[in-house]
């Protein structure tokens, strides 16, 4: 492993940081919130940080896997760490855990949150809560991807190891040109939902930063009673449209931007499934919402569509305390915490493709028992998935679960009960956000033990992250110079 390498472009992923670092600034010292002591700070910490780390020379500019994998959770653990100093310097977090929580929650796009008075906060401080999801939910990797052509270092493996999953198929030739394209779909979203909301009578700034949860499908509001507060049936209806369609996998746009004349017939099955999936589920909810919480058809759908979409997109905004629900609607919305969006999103949890192979893969099990000598290849998408893709996918799965298991019961250790403990767990680790119990939409995070919140921030990481990156740091093996 070329170290050089790692610490040269962790150092340019901390000079993008810092320079990002002065907008929020700008702010504050134009609003005199406060908060421009703890963003000056900051910025100098990070600019110096990435320029120390920069003064290293590559001998060879091409990164290669191990260098990749180390970058990834190296470079997304340390911006985690730069992106709490602001909340921590500014003195409205109780403590560095807190403000810890709260950036790797927003980086992850988790929208799990400590706070309890989300409107008192300045708005500068507001401003990096909400822009840490809208860098984290195309990736951050991806951003700095932008600007390390120009330095000269080859990006290819960086490219493919962001498991944000979003870069899953190139389809220009150069990365930088990818990436670009990526960003540009992101930007173009995030704008036509902030002029949507505007259109509603929003502020510019509640506006942007409803786009800034919503499109990273992370979930942070500048409300206390996130999108409920605004009470509008036209708001909801712009943020369900743009969660389902962050949902999609962000190469369906780029193909359809660069080659319409091809259907994207390679996309089709997972979106079918997504919309359709979504769509019973949230019939489910509405019907067992009418009469046991709500008495109109109306009422029931409004509510209990948009958190079907909220939580199955891992979006994590709320509209109703889900928590007086039934249990049938909890039992829906636990599922949907697993199951996630499309691969390619900026959704989280497991992915749908990767369940509809497990059931392809254990339907194809029961024919071979009715027919031994029957060979059938897995399809998905019009395509045959390979036998290694389908291992892959079912073992992620199983060690997705593994791990719920474990941080289930580390959870229950520290005297959470088995309620509050499944659903933080789950919401963290699929980048939902709100739970159930103590943790539930109405709630926050504040009042959990330490070791929970270390526990939660490690399933925010490692669901993030898609697990492998980060246990592969912990092989001895792996940090071996050859």
């Amino acid at each position: 492993m070329n170290f050089r390498n790692v610490f040269r472009v962790l150092g340019i992923i901390y000079i993008s940081i810092g320079l990002i670092l002065f907008i929020p600034l700008s702010i504050s010292i134009v609003n005199n919130d406060g908060a421009q002591i703890a963003f000056l700070v900051t910025v100098i910490i990070s600019l110096i940080s990435g320029i120390l780390f920069n003064i290293l020379k590559t001998e060879k500019p091409d990164i290669e896997k191990k260098e990749a994998i180390a970058i990834v959770v190296i470079g997304w653990a340390s911006v985690s760490v730069l992106g709490a100093f602001p909340f921590y310097f500014s003195g409205y977090f109780p403590g560095f855990l807190d403000s810890l929580f709260e950036s790797v929650s927003g980086f992850t796009t988790t929208g799990a949150s400590i706070l309890k008075d989300i409107e008192s906060l300045p708005l500068s401080i507001l401003f990096w809560r909400s822009l840490t999801h809208w860098l984290g939910g195309m990736g951050i990797i991806i951003f700095v991807l932008i600007v390390l052509p120009v330095v000269n270092i080859g990006t290819r493996n960086l490219y493919n190891f962001e498991s944000s999953s979003i870069a899953q198929e190139r389809l220009t030739p150069k990365v930088k040109d990818t990436a670009r394209l990526l960003w540009f779909v992101y930007f173009f979203f995030t704008l036509a939902e902030t002029i949507l909301l505007m259109a509603e009578g929003l502020p510019f700034f509640d506006a942007l930063l409803t786009s800034f949860g919503t499109i990273p499908t992370g979930g942070f509001s500048p409300k206390n009673m996130s999108v409920a507060g605004y009470n509008s049936v036209y708001v909801e209806i712009v943020v369900m449209v743009f969660m389902v369609l962050s949902g999609i996998n962000f190469s369906f746009y780029l193909r359809a931007l660069l080659r319409p004349e091809k259907k994207p017939s390679s996309f089709r099955e997972i979106i079918t499934f997504y919309l359709s999936f979504m769509f019973v589920c949230a019939l489910i909810v509405s019907i067992d919402l009418k009469g046991r919480v709500y008495q109109t058809w109306a009422e029931s759908i409004r509510y209990g569509f948009f958190q079907v979409i909220s939580i199955n997109t891992t979006t994590g905004f709320v509209t109703a305390d889900y928590e007086k629900w039934g249990p049938l609607a909890h039992i829906v919305l636990l599922v949907l915490m697993f199951i996630g969006a499309c691969p390619g999103s900026t959704t989280g949890a497991i992915k749908n493709s990767r369940i509809v192979i497990l059931f392809k893969s254990v339907f194809r099990e029961i024919l071979y028992f009715l027919h031994p000598r029957m060979v059938k290849s897995i399809r998905l998408n019009g395509r045959i998935v390979d036998e290694n893709t389908v291992r892959s996918a079912i073992t992620y799965i199983g060690l997705y679960f593994c791990f719920f298991i474990f941080a289930t019961f580390l959870m229950t250790t520290q005297g959470i009960d088995l309620r509050t403990s499944i659903f933080s767990v789950a919401t963290t680790m699929g980048g939902v956000g709100p739970g159930l119990g103590i943790t539930g939409p109405m709630a926050n995070y504040l009042l959990l033990p330490p070791f929970c919140k270390y526990i939660l921030i490690a399933c925010m990481l490692l669901g993030r992250l898609e697990f492998y990156a980060i246990l592969l740091i912990f092989f001895p093996g792996f940090w071996k110079k050859f």
